[in-house]
C-alpha cells in the first residue's frame, strides 16, 4: 500500500478475466479488483457502462487517465488497436496506443503484437502478453519469457526488445484431445504423476511425429502400461515436451522467465528443469501485467 495520491487506473482486459489497478503517483498499487467482465461476459453492456460499473470506491476516479490492455483492442473489443510488428520495444507499443471513443472517460488501449513466425509468410499475435512481459524486460535482461495457458507464448527478449515470438495452442488441445476424442475414453480419476508426464515430455523430446505419437494415449492405457488416472499427465507430458522440442530447435537452451501461476506454470517448470533450462525465474501474472502497464503509462506520458 502507497500512500501516494492516486495517478492511474489500469487493466488488464482479457476474453473471461477483468484485472483492474489503482496506481499513486509513486507507481505503487493502491487497489486491485477483479470482475466477472470479460470480452464474453458483457452481456448487454458496452464497453464503456461495464468498465463505469467497476469505478466505485477506490476506483471512482473518472477524472484519472486509464490504460487498458489485452483483448479489449482487439477486432471484437471496445476499439481496435492495431498490431504492433516486432522488433518492439515499448517506445514502439506506446506509439500505438489508440484512444477509445468515449465522451466519459480519459481511456485508451494498448496494442498487441506481431512476428513473423517459423513458416514463411505465417504470423503470430498477442494481445495482454504483451504487457506483461515489458513489466519485466527492462529489469530481467535477455531471456525467453514462457507464458502458459490456452495458447502458450514463448518469447525472445534482447535489450529490452520482443524480437520475436511463437505461438502453441497447448492448452486447447489438452482439452480437446481430452474432451472430444477417443483419447479420453480410458482417462479416470485424474491425479498428478510426475512420472507419467516427464515420460511424456521424454518422448516428445525424441519423436518429431507428434500425431502418431500422442495415439499412444490410447494404447498405454489398453494394454495396461500407464495407470487411467495418470493418462492425462502423460498427455499433458507430450504436448508440453513438444513445444520444448521445438524451442530448444529454434532457440537453444536458454535462461527463461516463467509467467502466471497455478498448476500448468508448475508442469512448466517441471519440464523445463527436466531437458536441461537451468536459469528459470518465476513471475506473477497480475504483478507483471500492472508493471508493464504503469511502464506503458510512464513511456507515454499519460501521467
Amino acid at each position: 500500500m502507497t500512500d501516494s495520491a492516486p495517478a492511474l487506473l489500469a487493466a488488464d482486459w482479457g476474453t473471461t478475466n477483468f484485472r483492474l489497478f489503482l496506481f499513486g503517483t509513486d507507481g505503487e498499487i493502491i487497489a486491485r479488483h477483479n470482475a466477472n467482465i470479460g470480452l464474453k461476459n458483457l452481456g448487454v453492456l458496452t464497453f464503456e457502462q461495464a468498465l463505469t460499473s467497476v469505478m466505485k470506491e477506490d476506483f471512482a476516479r473518472p477524472d484519472l487517465p486509464i490504460l487498458l490492455c489485452g483483448m479489449v483492442g482487439s477486432r471484437t473489443g471496445w476499439q481496435e488497436a492495431p498490431y504492433v510488428h516486432c522488433p518492439a520495444g515499448l517506445p514502439e507499443i506506446v506509439a500505438g496506443i489508440v484512444t477509445t471513443p468515449s465522451d466519459k472517460l480519459k481511456a485508451k488501449i494498448v496494442p498487441g503484437l506481431s512476428a513473423e513466425a517459423d513458416h514463411k509468410g505465417l504470423l503470430n499475435v498477442m494481445r495482454g502478453e504483451e504487457t506483461q512481459i515489458y513489466g519485466l524486460a527492462t529489469k530481467a535482461g535477455d531471456c525467453s519469457y514462457v507464458l502458459p495457458g490456452t495458447h502458450c507464448k514463448w518469447a525472445q527478449v534482447e535489450g529490452g526488445k520482443i524480437t520475436g515470438f511463437s505461438s502453441y495452442m497447448t492448452g486447447e488441445m489438452f482439452q480437446v484431445l481430452k474432451r472430444n476424442s477417443i483419447l479420453g475414453d480410458l482417462m479416470t480419476d485424474d491425479i498428478d504423476d510426475a512420472d507419467a508426464f516427464l515420460l511424456g515430455v521424454d518422448r516428445a523430446l525424441e519423436d518429431k511425429s507428434f500425431l502418431s505419437l500422442v495415439f499412444s494415449v490410447r494404447t498405454e492405457g489398453l494394454f495396461g502400461h500407464i495407470k487411467p488416472e495418470s493418462l492425462s499427465s502423460y498427455l499433458s507430458g507430450l504436448l508440453i515436451g513438444s513445444e520444448i522440442r521445438a524451442e530448444i530447435g529454434r532457440h537453444g537452451v536458454r535462461p527463461v522467465g516463467l509467467i502466471g501461476d497455478g498448476t500448468l506454470v508448475n508442469l512448466y517448470e517441471r519440464a523445463l528443469k527436466h531437458t536441461g533450462f537451468t536459469q528459470i525465474t518465476r513471475h506473477d501474472g497480475d504483478d507483471a501485467s500492472a508493471a508493464g502497464l504503469w511502464a506503458m503509462a510512464q513511456q507515454g506520458k499519460l501521467i
